[in-house]
């Protein structure tokens, strides 16, 4: 009989620091609900910074090979951020709005 495949020691521990309960999950179904979660954060800190087309941001994340300054081009339909004149992109916890 086949076995599903087990979750990683890192996707577990993502998992729990999302909230979400591990215990007889498998990898795929993991994965899905980690991504879902995210999904929906995503979201929820692009419509409570007001993330839209033409924005000026701020990255301020960890990556070291994105520029300081960016204008939003794109949110994706997957909560990703795209930004106008670069091909990189982040999610929206790693940006913060410049007032203009």
């Amino acid at each position: 009989m086949h076995k599903l495949r087990e979750p990683t020691e890192k996707q577990r521990a993502l998992a729990l620091s999302l909230g979400l309960k591990i215990e007889g999950k498998s990898f795929r179904v993991l994965s899905a609900e980690i991504t879902d979660i995210l999904e929906m954060k995503s979201f929820q800190e692009i419509e409570a910074k007001g993330l839209s087309e033409g924005v000026p941001v701020r990255y301020v994340g960890k990556r070291l090979d994105m520029p300081a300054k960016l204008i939003v081009s794109t949110v994706a339909k997957n909560g990703f951020i795209f930004f106008k004149r670069t091909s990189k992109y982040c999610r929206p916890w790693d940006i913060e709005v410049i007032d203009p």
